[in-house]
């Protein structure tokens, strides 16, 4: 895991995206944060640029809307191929969002909430809790993949 690398913020919503541009600014960390509208550009862009992102938080309606085969193809294996947390979120609690990314691998789902200091605290102890990790891959084999992938 890239924990020097960018956040990924993929959010259509610009409401949404303001939000998380106050809280990245309050919170003051050196990672560069990148935005995408929707994720497949967001997938290109980080396999055509190499990045290796620390986190990359989702919205979970995007998803939804999202073409199956770019879920399966993409989506599938993006922790894995990026070493790094897909975080989904969404400022609704429905139980087919929660159904349908968990078969997909994910490290995280969790309702935005509407207070600005909630949001931000949740957005701190995410970050906060994958700077103390060690690694989200423990397998040797996937890992030799990856470095295979970094190489290239």
């Amino acid at each position: 895991m890239n924990k020097k690398g960018p956040i990924v913020i993929i959010e259509n919503k610009q409401e949404d995206r303001k939000l998380f541009i106050e809280v990245f600014s309050e919170l003051n960390y050196s990672n560069q944060v990148i935005y995408f509208n929707d994720p497949e550009p967001a997938y290109n862009y980080l396999l055509r640029h190499t990045i290796k992102p620390f986190l990359i938080f989702s919205d979970i309606v995007l998803l939804n809307v999202m073409n199956e085969k770019v879920i399966e193809t993409k989506l599938d294996n993006v922790g894995t191929l990026f070493n790094c947390p897909y975080l989904f979120f969404t400022t609704s609690f429905n139980q087919t969002y929660v159904i349908d990314p968990y078969s997909i691998p994910t490290q995280s789902y969790f309702v935005k909430p509407f207070e600005f200091s909630e949001f931000k605290q949740i957005v701190q102890t995410i970050i906060e809790h994958w700077l103390k990790s060690k690694a989200i891959i423990q397998d040797k084999k996937i890992q030799e993949k990856i470095s295979s992938i970094d190489k290239k």
